[in-house]
């Protein structure tokens, strides 16, 4: 599924970009099969092209992407669930992969206590990182983070990063995984 996680090529942003997207597209693909539970060049094609999209915004602002693997992944599901819900709603799914994507009684129950749980979590945290990881959450990009609540682009990875891992420790306390 690609390769182990290796530090970022050097270069110019454009020979970094190049070199990622090259170097984790079998990852790309993957999760996007994972997440839509099919496989599907066009969908795939799109997703890389959003996580394309997504890291160039990163490096043009100059970002060091620690954990290349990590980050394109995260990406990549991002990404696909972003699309197959545009195309949910705009109703371009197919009839035998709705039921892949619709939620049953039960899931929805575990859905709702799991919100229940991460909503009592982020109660407790500090009012700046229960915000920015409700974003996070939420699919918004650092950037969009940090310009809807006037941070800097530290401030607002910093309340993320550490919002999430406050979020991770808690439920782990209370036997979520």
């Amino acid at each position: 599924m690609g390769e182990p996680d290796r530090p970022e090529p050097s270069g110019t942003p454009e020979q970094r970009l190049t070199g990622l997207i090259e170097r984790y597209r079998d990852l790309i693909v993957a999760a996007v099969a994972r997440v839509a539970k099919r496989r599907d060049a066009d969908l795939a094609d799109e997703v890389s092209q959003r996580v394309a999209e997504a890291l160039w915004k990163q490096l043009r602002a100059e970002q060091t992407i620690e954990h290349p693997a990590s980050y394109l992944y995260r990406c990549a599901v991002r990404e696909t669930v972003r699309l197959l819900q545009q195309e949910i709603a705009r109703g371009h799914v197919p009839l035998e992969d709705r039921g892949d994507l619709a939620p049953g009684p039960d899931d929805a129950l575990r859905s709702q206590q799991a919100a229940a749980r991460v909503d009592g979590v982020l109660a407790a945290l500090p009012a700046d990182r229960a915000v920015a990881v409700r974003a996070h959450l939420a699919g918004y990009t650092v950037e969009e983070i940090m310009q809807a609540h006037g941070w800097p682009y530290q401030k607002a990875r910093n309340l993320i990063a550490r919002g999430m891992a406050d979020l991770r420790t808690r439920l782990a306390e209370e036997g979520w995984p």
